[in-house]
């Protein structure tokens, strides 16, 4: 009687382990901070191949040249995306606009292409927040030129 009883704890105390170190394992596993959400993707507009039709330099006497242009604007918001489609037109007029003020060497300078990208991001957020009532405001986070070539 005393072996049966003896092995009969001897299980009790087994099974207990396991499902002790099951259960750690299995609530160990499943706590800690949760897990954040997948990053949104990255989304591109394109406003393609502008040309535009500018003073070669600042002084004028050196005649026209002709300016090919292109700009891709990142969201992560695909509504932005629908909308600047639908604003397309204004968006282009309002940076072909942007390009007249300025002579081709001025443009060409790569030093003034950071803040030829920030004016144009300007002009799509303005675009979007002022035609479209966008919100939020400021959909598009990034602007890249991805073409800007001088034609005599």
């Amino acid at each position: 009687m005393k072996k049966i009883i003896i092995a009969g704890v001897a299980a009790l105390v087994l099974l207990g382990g396991a499902g002790g170190t099951f259960a750690y394992l299995h609530l160990h596993h499943h706590a800690g901070p949760p897990k954040p959400p997948p990053p949104k993707p990255i989304l591109f507009a394109e406003l393609d191949s502008l040309v535009v039709s500018v003073p070669a330099d600042s002084n004028g006497q050196s005649g026209q040249a002709y300016v090919q242009f292109s700009v891709e604007f990142a969201s992560t918001n695909p509504a932005a995306l629908t909308s600047f489609d639908a604003l397309l037109p204004i968006i282009k007029a309002k940076t072909i606009d942007l390009l007249m003020t300025q002579n081709a060497k001025q443009l060409m300078d790569p030093s003034t292409h950071a803040a030829l990208a920030k004016n144009c991001l300007a002009i799509a957020n303005q675009v979007l927040g002022v035609s479209a009532a966008f919100t939020p405001p400021n959909p598009f986070t990034a602007a890249y030129i991805t073409n800007i070539v001088e034609q005599d």
